[in-house]
C-alpha cells in the first residue's frame, strides 16, 4: 500500500482527466512505477531535456532496429491479440 498526500484540487483534476482514459489514481501510479522499473528511470518526456530524449529514443530504435529475434507479421500479432481480447471478454461473461 502506498500513501502519498496531493492537493484535493490536483487530485480531482487529475482524478477526472484519468477517469477519459478509463483508469484511476492507482491505475496511473501503477504504469508510472512499472515503467520506472522498466525503463530503470523516468519514463521518456518527464523531466528529461529534449536534446537527452531524443539520444535515449534513437538509441532505442537502434536497438530495436539490431534485434535479431524472431519477427511477427502485423497480422499474426493482430490476430492473436484479437483471440486474446476474445478469450478475456469470454472468460469475464
Amino acid at each position: 500500500m502506498l500513501h502519498v498526500r496531493i492537493d484535493p484540487a490536483l487530485k480531482n483534476q487529475a482524478s477526472e482527466t484519468l477517469a477519459n482514459f478509463g483508469l484511476t489514481i492507482s491505475d496511473a501510479v501503477r504504469i508510472l512505477l512499472t515503467r520506472v522499473v522498466r525503463e530503470g528511470g523516468l519514463p521518456a518526456g518527464l523531466g528529461a531535456h529534449p536534446d537527452a530524449y531524443d539520444q535515449w529514443f534513437r538509441a532505442k530504435v537502434r536497438e530495436a532496429m539490431d534485434d535479431s529475434g524472431p519477427t511477427h507479421s502485423h497480422e499474426d500479432v493482430m490476430a492473436a491479440a484479437t483471440e486474446l481480447l476474445q478469450r478475456k471478454r469470454g472468460a469475464d461473461n
